[in-house]
Order: C-alpha cells, then sequence, then structure tokens
C-alpha cells in the first residue's frame, strides 16, 4: 500500500500512497506527519482518523467548533472566528458533511470558499435556525429537530469554511439566557453526531468535544480532468495496470481505481492485483453456486458434471 522502504503505518491506521510520511514516500501535498499522538495532514494539520483509496475520503478531526455565551451576570465570551483552510487537493465533502448548531433562539451560518470553472474564488452561505422557549421544551431524541438544534447542508467544492452562532435579539431574552446561554455551530460527519439535550442547557458539549468533530474530506490527486491528466506522461497519478481514472463530482480533479476485477492500490506500479473470486472471502461476494474458475479480471461460473443451467436441481 505505501511505496517500498516507506512507513505504512502511523500507530493503528494504514497510510497507502498517494499518502506518505518521510521524504521521498508521498505525492504532493499528501505528505503526513507522525508523532505520539498521531497522524496529521501536514498542509493544514488536522488529526487524520482514516484514509479510503476507493472512496477518495479522508476522515479527520474538526478542531474548529464555534461557540459564544451570554451570561445573565453580563459576562460573555466567544470562541472567536476560526476558519479551517485545506490545500487545493481536498475539499469538504458535500455528500458526507452537514453543519450543526446548538443552541436556544440561535442563528447559525457556515460560510464557505469555493472557485468557479473559470478560477474565479466566491463565497457560499447555509443557514439554520434553533429555537425553544425552555428547557421542557427541548425534545430527547438524538437528531436534531430545530428544538435546541438545526442542521443545514454544507456547499459543494468548498476549500476554507467558518462557522458563526449569534443570539436573535427579538427572540433571545433573559429566560433562555438563563437556561441556555451558549450556543455552539461546527461541520461535521453526519453520522457521527447524536445529540443530547443536555448540550442545550449546560457546557457539556464543549467539554465532551474538546478534541472537535469527526469531519469527511474528499481528496484528488490531481486538480486537472481525466482528459487532461491522461495526457500528461509521467506526472499521471494512475500508475498501475488495470486502473482507471475517474472524474470527481465535488470540486474539478481526478482520482484512480481499480479496474472491476482487481483489487489494491492504482497509484502505484503493479499495485491493481486480480480478484480471485472463486476463493473465500471473496467467494461470498460472487454469486455462483456451481463450478466457480478464476480468470483475469473476472470469473467464469459452469453446472457440475450431470447437471444443466435449467435443471431444477441445479
Amino acid at each position: 500500500m505505501a511505496l517500498p522502504g516507506c512507513q505504512d503505518k502511523c500507530g493503528n491506521m494504514s497510510i497507502p500512497y498517494p499518502f506518505g510520511t518521510g521524504k521521498g514516500c508521498f505525492r504532493e501535498p499528501f505528505n503526513v506527519t507522525c508523532n505520539e499522538t498521531g497522524a496529521y495532514l501536514a498542509s493544514t494539520e488536522v488529526r487524520l482518523l482514516e484514509i479510503s483509496l476507493t472512496l477518495g475520503e479522508v476522515r479527520v478531526q474538526n478542531p474548529h467548533i464555534d461557540w459564544q455565551c451570554n451570561y445573565t451576570n453580563g459576562k460573555n465570551s466567544s470562541s472567536g472566528l476560526n476558519p479551517l483552510t485545506l490545500d487545493s487537493f481536498h475539499k469538504v465533502s458535500d455528500t458526507k458533511n452537514k453543519m450543526t448548531s446548538i443552541g436556544c433562539a440561535t442563528l447559525a451560518m457556515v460560510m464557505g470558499r469555493t472557485k468557479s470553472k473559470k478560477q474565479l474564488e466566491y463565497p457560499t452561505a447555509n443557514t439554520c435556525f434553533s429555537f425553544c422557549i425552555d428547557a421542557s421544551s427541548v425534545d430527547d431524541v438524538t437528531e436534531c429537530s430545530g428544538l435546541g438544534c438545526c442542521q443545514a447542508p454544507v456547499s459543494g467544492n468548498v476549500s476554507a469554511f467558518i462557522t458563526v452562532s449569534l443570539p436573535v435579539p427579538d427572540l433571545y431574552n433573559t429566560t433562555i439566557q438563563s437556561f441556555s446561554p451558549c450556543s455552539y455551530s461546527f461541520v461535521s460527519e453526519k453520522d457521527s453526531f447524536k445529540f443530547d439535550r443536555s448540550y442545550v442547557n449546560s457546557t457539556s458539549f464543549a467539554s465532551t468535544h474538546t478534541d472537535g468533530v469527526p469531519l469527511v474530506l474528499d481528496w484528488v490527486v490531481g486538480n486537472g480532468s481525466c482528459s487532461e491528466a491522461t495526457k500528461m506522461g509521467s506526472q499521471y497519478a494512475c500508475q498501475a495496470m488495470n486502473s482507471e481514472c475517474i472524474d470527481v463530482s465535488n470540486g474539478p480533479g481526478y482520482r484512480c481505481n481499480c479496474s472491476q476485477g482487481y483489487e489494491g492500490n492504482p497509484y502505484l506500479q503493479g499495485g491493481c492485483q486480480d480478484i480471485n473470486e472463486c476463493e473465500p472471502p471473496n467467494q461470498s461476494l460472487y454469486p455462483c453456486k456451481g463450478n466457480c474458475r478464476n480468470t483475469e479480471g473476472s470469473y467464469t461460473c459452469s453446472c457440475p458434471s450431470g447437471f444443466r443451467s435449467d435443471d431444477p436441481k441445479s
């Protein structure tokens, strides 16, 4: 999975090429730094949780949670604006993430930065509103319903973003302030977040998420299209025989996959190997109740001797 002679793991996490740690072990900008606390994407210094070659995704720990507290004694505090800026090869997944806001009478916004096809930068914004009149009005559920917690989608092709949560002056009163002084907003992997009503009227959310929240990033190995990349000679990233180029949908760029019937690492020469569909554990994934014979990139399935394909006993 890694280049020969290069470190293929950081702790328990695999680091497949084009990612790598150490000089000569990665393709720019997929440098990974590894220390006793974990693996980090060097370009943004966010902690890596998982790398997927097949999906073209990385799960990271997003440390940026926006918060604002307005206490009845007049003391106020906030996190300030904490943007997360990615390199041009990584984008926030618009299908795996959502913005979440926790609070009462709170308007939250995620503002992103993206580029048009002409490489002109422009902003994007998504908002949601959460409301509750007292602690009892917040449902005891794990999903955001708009009462004490709301969610909004994240725009595609976003390479940098900030989140902001603010109390709505005409609705945010001393009653709400007394039991829900703080609001939070963040972008995270939508399947990983579970709401708890205690988050609304205490500081338990901040205390239980000091390291941040999981976030999914889409990555590309090159910023051009497949038609452009295949003309790049040795700079073309899909190095393995039996690999193919894929144009991504979340922003410009391409990545590589092993062709159907093969598995492994398409970014390494010889990295895509034939799948033997007739042997465990692959056997359970490919339907054949007769005689299975592996072929290069595929397999054949025939009836046992003495049986026909239309025989009800076969």
